[in-house]
């Protein structure tokens, strides 16, 4: 009777595990959307010919496996030339395939780590009319913290991101803050 009631707990406990381990990949592996926005720091040759930029971006989040993330960003930059340099503005537009690696801590802040390549149009609007642009292979590689509220997550990331102009390459710092819902 004992052994019985024993084999009846155990499986009890294994049949409820599996449930709730079922429950918990089902609502982690949900797709989400997720919006931010912030500064962009130019770098390098570019940063030389543009000042301090705004970033806005939309992405998807999907589940890679059970523990990496798939996200597709869509993002647009835009900065001011700086004087002399015969640029009134430059407006970055493309989208990034990025694989994202959360950090596993107790901590109500999730780190994460990310990188993936995408594909990048920089437009420089000219001094005096005129533009000039240029689409090319990007790459991109940063990290984040995820902040869970409610359903939705707050999020805020810094990015390195260098699109590969002819020349020399667009580099750029985007630091944002974001929901993600």
């Amino acid at each position: 009777m004992i052994q019985r009631s024993l084999r009846g707990l155990v499986a009890a406990t294994v049949l409820v595990a599996a449930v709730s381990t079922a429950a918990e990949a089902q609502s982690s592996s949900a797709q989400r959307i997720g919006i931010s926005a912030g500064v962009a720091l130019p770098m390098g040759d570019f940063g030389d010919a543009a000042g301090l930029g705004l970033h806005a971006g939309a992405h998807l989040l999907a589940p890679l496996g059970t523990t990496l993330k798939l996200r597709f960003n869509v993002d647009f930059g835009r900065y001011n030339g700086e004087d002399g340099t015969g640029i009134d503005n430059v407006t970055l537009l493309g989208g990034v395939a990025n694989v994202i690696l959360p950090i596993n801590t107790t901590s109500a802040l999730k780190p994460y780590i990310l990188g993936g390549i995408g594909y990048y149009n920089v437009k420089a609007d000219l001094t005096g009319g005129g533009s000039v642009d240029d689409s090319n292979l990007a790459f991109n590689f940063g990290a984040g913290y995820d902040f869970k509220m409610g359903n939705s997550n707050l999020f805020t990331e810094i990015r390195f991101l260098s699109i590969q102009t002819e020349g020399s390459s667009t580099n750029t710092l985007p630091i944002v803050i974001g929901l993600r819902f």
